[in-house]
Formats: C-alpha cells, sequence, structure tokens
C-alpha cells in the first residue's frame, strides 16, 4: 500500500503527460483550422483587390472596406495566434520542466532542510536524517540512551550539525548540478550565459497567462472576422 503523498504525486505525474498529448493535439487541430481560415481570408481579400472596380459597383463603399478591414483583421489575427501559441507552448514546457522534477518518482536529497536548532528529540533527527538524505543512523539511538546527561547533550548536537553539514553539501551539489546543465545548454545551442541564466530562473507563469490569453483572443477574432466576412456577403449580395 502506497503513502497518500506517493499517490498524490504519480497522479499528478501521470496528468502532466496527458496535458502534454492534449497541448499536442490541440494544436494541431486549431492550426490546420487556422490555416484554412487565413488560406481563405487571403483568398477573399486577393480576389477583391484583384478586381476591386467590379465589387465596387456591387457593394457600398463603407461595406467594402468594412470586408476588407475585417479579412485584414482575420489574417493578422491567425498570424497573432501562431506566433502566441507557439510562445505559450515554450512558457509552458519551462513550467512543465519545473514540475516534471517536482513530482517526478525520482528521490534525491532535501536541499532546503529545516533548521533543527531548537529540536531536542534524538529520534526526531534520526528521522529527518533518514527521510532527507537516506542516512540511516539509528545505530546511534543505543548510545545515546545508555549516555548520561552532559553526553546526551553532546550527542544531540553533533548529530544536528551533521544534519545541516550535509544539507549544506546536498545544497552545494545540487547548485553544482544545475551550473554543468546550464554549462551543457550554453554550449550546445550557443547561448549566451545571460539566456541560459533567463532560461532556469525566468518565472513563466505571468508570460504564460498573457500568452495564453493572447492566443484564445487572436484565434476568435480571426475566425469571428471570417465569419462576419461571410454574414456580409450572404446578405448584401
Amino acid at each position: 500500500m502506497k503513502r497518500p503523498f506517493e499517490t498524490v504525486k504519480e497522479v499528478f505525474f501521470d496528468s502532466l503527460e496527458k496535458t502534454r498529448e492534449n497541448n499536442k493535439f490541440i494544436f494541431e487541430h486549431s492550426d490546420k483550422f487556422m490555416v484554412w481560415i487565413v488560406g481563405f481570408s487571403i483568398g477573399g481579400l486577393s480576389l477583391i483587390v484583384i478586381n476591386l472596380s467590379k465589387f465596387d459597383k456591387t457593394f457600398s463603399y463603407i461595406l467594402l472596406k468594412s470586408i476588407l478591414v475585417l479579412l485584414a483583421i482575420s489574417i493578422i489575427s491567425g498570424i497573432v495566434y501562431r506566433i502566441a501559441f507557439y510562445t505559450y507552448q515554450i512558457y509552458f514546457r519551462q513550467i512543465e520542466f519545473y514540475l516534471e522534477g517536482a513530482f517526478s518518482n525520482k528521490e534525491f536529497m532535501e536541499i532546503e532542510p529545516d533548521d533543527l536548532t531548537e529540536e531536542k528529540d534524538f529520534k526526531e533527527v534520526i528521522r529527518r536524517l533518514k527521510e532527507d538524505f537516506g542516512e540511516n543512523v539509528s545505530d546511534m539511538l543505543d548510545i545515546y540512551e545508555q549516555a548520561d546527561t552532559e553526553r546526551k547533550l553532546f550527542l544531540l548536537n553533533d548529530l544536528k550539525s551533521h544534519y545541516k553539514k550535509t544539507g549544506e553539501w546536498a545544497k552545494k551539489d545540487f547548485e553544482l548540478a544545475i551550473d554543468y546543465a546550464k554549462d551543457t545548454f550554453q554550449k550546445a545551442f550557443g547561448f549566451s550565459k545571460k539566456k541560459v541564466d533567463k532560461i532556469f530562473n525566468d518565472n513563466s507563469s505571468a508570460k504564460l497567462k498573457v500568452a495564453g490569453w493572447i492566443t484564445t483572443l487572436s484565434f476568435f477574432l480571426s475566425c469571428l472576422s471570417f465569419v462576419a466576412v461571410i454574414i456580409i456577403l450572404c446578405v448584401a449580395y
């Protein structure tokens, strides 16, 4: 029987894969649809511009200008949609990278250990060493229980000091790994140090929201503009 904590992590980790697949499905199908919309809008705009004199006789100036503006909006919005969705995917991937690390089943040492300065329970320090760093020092419990008061205090403080130093070492080792990853990215893609630091440290949540809103608005604006042109032509013709 798994711990509730582990079960929750697995559920969210599995949902990341489904979210990735859903994003891919949505992009592929919406992009195909947008290509058709923009294609028809460009075709309609070109047809009207080439035969402007003929259309000018059929439709009023205001109506014709409205159609041209709506087609232009549809085309521009379609282009903005593709750019915004691509940007959204970049920011989402950065956040997804963080979430994969947080919810994955791969275990690693605690890099932000708690301050145990005020901890007085020897067993708790032993438990934390085991849980945070995988270090089993339970054999010290017998030594602690048989020691006198002064010796117990020494052993407790020594173990807490060991916990703190192990945490400092784990954090330093993590930072070395991140520096190695940054250096590898920089060499592999030819990025500048500033660019690599931005990729690893930039908070993309706000930018993801903006890109998401732009993606949604541009998609519907392009579609509605094209539909409005069809309605106008049907009514006015």
